[in-house]
């Protein structure tokens, strides 16, 4: 079984979220939407997840590695609705005010969060298609966290280093806080680069999402086009977003199945 401290490692990075987000989020939980409630719930919770599942494989405990892997059906859709809500919030600030940093920040985040979102739902798809095949399927599964790095990365920066809080240097905060996760994925590719396609994959999200925040994001039509994100129904978005998310669940799952496998059993 490869990566097997896994467990800690993802252990600690549920302990680096705490602390990166705890200036700004966790002391200010009143402050914040029901949105953002929901997207650090399934976040911390799919962490927790990864934790279990990695300890589970790596203590010869797979009667219970694939029971709680089951919450991935009402997880992953949660997931991608706590995303899309956020992004539609997002959108909503910036259609309230297109000229102040806040708003021009904003709008970057407009290509950083849809392709996290996109990385994290094919690797994941991924991860069950090929659930059978050990060495991809934990690199998958793995690589899916590998893209909270970037914000834990920039929050940490930002707190331990002055030059990187003012409004005005966001940008270089950003800047290292992807630098640190392509970095780290990189490294993991390394380590077998004949098992290393997941986390090239995710470099290559990583990689798209730090050159899009600083040339794209910052186009002013742009703007405007992802504020027009704001006008669609959130109640229909959300309830879409659930959708899909347990289509993918489903179809992954099907798609990684053994062949011959009865139709009968994948449903149980």
């Amino acid at each position: 079984m490869p990566f097997r401290s896994a467990w800690i490692y993802v252990l600690a990075l549920l302990a680096l979220t705490f602390v990166a987000f705890w200036p700004g989020y966790f002391t200010k939980l009143q402050t914040h939407s029901m949105a953002h409630h929901a997207h650090a719930a399934s976040s911390v919770l799919w962490i927790v997840l990864a934790i279990v599942q990695s300890w589970t494989a790596h203590h010869h405990r797979l009667a219970l590695h694939r029971a709680t892997g089951l919450a991935i059906f009402l997880l992953f859709p949660f997931f991608l609705v706590g995303g899309m809500w956020v992004i539609h919030v997002e959108a909503a600030t910036l259609a309230r005010d297109f000229t102040s940093i806040e708003g021009k920040q904003i709008a970057q985040f407009g290509f950083f969060d849809p392709l996290a979102n996109l990385a994290f739902a094919l690797l994941f798809w991924l991860g069950l298609r090929h659930r059978y095949q050990v060495q991809l399927h934990a690199r998958y599964m793995l690589a899916t966290l590998l893209f909270v790095i970037s914000p834990i990365g920039f929050r940490l920066l930002a707190m331990l280093i002055p030059f990187f809080r003012p409004d005005e240097n966001f940008s270089y905060a950003m800047a290292g806080g992807n630098l640190i996760a392509l970095a780290i994925t990189l490294y993991l590719f390394r380590q077998a680069s004949s098992h290393g396609r997941p986390f090239l994959i995710a470099a290559g999200f990583i990689a798209a999402q730090a050159i899009s925040f600083d040339t794209l994001g910052r186009i002013p039509g742009w703007a405007l086009m992802f504020a027009a994100v704001s006008r669609v129904n959130l109640p229909f978005l959300l309830f879409l977003s659930a959708i899909l998310g347990v289509a993918i669940a489903w179809h992954g799952w099907i798609a990684g199945a053994r062949p011959g496998t009865p139709k009968a059993a994948l449903a149980a």
